[in-house]
C-alpha cells in the first residue's frame, strides 16, 4: 500500500493495512485508498453506487470469542434484515496475520448514516465506505483520540486524522 501511515496509532495503522474480502461471486478484495473495479461491477450487479463494510465482532477492538463473535454477527444480520438490506458475507483479513480473520458483512446501498448507526449500535471503530469511481476509506465511528508519545526530542500527537485515507463521521476528509 502506498499511503504513509507512519503517524497513525496502531488501530488506525492496522485498519487502514487491512485487506477486506467481499465473500461474492467472485470474490472481491478491498484495500483502502484503493479503486476497485471488481466492486464497481458488484454495485452493478446489485444496483447500487456504494456500499458499506461492517462487523459486530470484537468490539471497540477487544477479542471476544469466536461464539461470542458469532452471536454479535447474527444480531447484526438481523438488523439488517429487519432494514429490508441485502448483504453478502465478508472477512476482515489481517494481512500480517496477528490478528485473526473477522466475519463482517458487505451491505450494498447502505447509507453511509445507516451504516456508522450500525457500527456504533455493535461498539464498533469504523467502518469502510465504498463508492463507485471512488477508493474504499475508513470512516470512524467516533472520532479517534489522540495518542501522545515522544520522538526524539519532542512530543507528537498522533491520530489518524492526518491521512487522507480516513474520513471523519460526518463523512469529510480530515
Amino acid at each position: 500500500m502506498s499511503s504513509d501511515t507512519s503517524g497513525m496509532s496502531g488501530n488506525a495503522q492496522a485498519y487502514t493495512q487491512a485487506i477486506y474480502r467481499i465473500d461474492g461471486p467472485p470474490p472481491v478484495l478491498l484495500r483502502i485508498g484503493q479503486i476497485s473495479a471488481a466492486l464497481a461491477q458488484l454495485h452493478q450487479h446489485h444496483g447500487c453506487a456504494s456500499s458499506v463494510f461492517i462487523t459486530a465482532c470484537n468490539p471497540r477492538s477487544r477479542r471476544l470469542r469466536p461464539a461470542a463473535n458469532q452471536r454479535r454477527l447474527r444480531a447484526l444480520r438481523r438488523a439488517l434484515d429487519v432494514l429490508g438490506r441485502a448483504y453478502l458475507p465478508a472477512c476482515g483479513l489481517d494481512p500480517q496475520h496477528l490478528w485473526p480473520d473477522e466475519p463482517s458483512l458487505w451491505v450494498p446501498g447502505l447509507p453511509l448514516r445507516q451504516g456508522l448507526q450500525l457500527a456504533r449500535r455493535f461498539g464498533q471503530n469504523a467502518i469502510v465506505w465504498c463508492r463507485d469511481q471512488q477508493p474504499a476509506r475508513l470512516v470512524w465511528t467516533y472520532p479517534p483520540k489522540a495518542r501522545t508519545r515522544t520522538e526524539g526530542r519532542g512530543t507528537t500527537n498522533t491520530t489518524p486524522w492526518g491521512n487522507p485515507q480516513c474520513t471523519r463521521p460526518s463523512g469529510r476528509l480530515y
